[in-house]
């Protein structure tokens, strides 16, 4: 072979190696996460605003048996639209009234439960039995209203917080209309 074609063929394939190692050195490009939804099953997003709806229960109880004045017990578990929505002076406020004993509640279905991205919102019916909560007025009397049903109908509105989409915040209570039952 003479020996300007020896330099050919050795620059080729000193070159093609420079492009394979060009090549291998190129970063190969990352896979896109898929997302990971929030609540692995509707089983478990029950579980989440189940324990949500029962804290909020526990210290909305708490509130009221001081008069309702001081909706801060319950701040932790509700979005701040709705504890404002609380702060609304109500019954127990305006005649100074407190309550006594709690209220229980058993979980009846999942109305609807939707994830998108960062956010999740269930939304919980429910049976709140309040039969052991009496309404107190200043004097001690029990002012408790004779025809006040013992269990209430309801729907929870449970959303993800803004800092973690996994901590469910109540964000509606409403009466639950439907025949149901409770």
């Amino acid at each position: 072979m003479p020996t300007l074609l020896r330099a050919v063929v050795a620059g080729l394939a000193i070159a093609g190696g420079a492009v394979s190692l060009f090549a291998c050195a190129q970063p190969s490009a990352q896979p896109t996460p898929t997302p990971t939804a929030i609540f692995a099953s509707e089983d478990e997003a029950l579980a989440a605003a189940t324990d949500t709806y029962a804290k909020y229960s526990a210290a909305y109880d708490l509130s009221n048996s001081l008069g309702g004045k001081d909706m801060s017990s319950v701040a932790p578990y509700v979005t701040d639209a709705h504890l404002m929505d609380l702060g609304v002076p109500g019954v127990l406020q305006e005649n100074g009234w407190h309550t006594t004993g709690i209220s229980t509640f058993t979980p009846a279905s999942i109305d609807r439960f939707k994830q998108e991205g960062e956010r999740a919102e269930v939304i919980l019916n429910l049976c709140r039995d309040v039969s052991q909560v009496r309404i107190v007025a200043a004097d001690g009397s029990d002012v408790t209203p004779v025809e006040r049903s013992s269990v209430l109908p309801l729907s929870v509105t449970l959303t993800s917080a803004n800092e973690d989409p996994r901590k469910l915040l109540v964000s509606k209570v409403e009466s639950w209309t439907e025949d149901v039952a409770c």
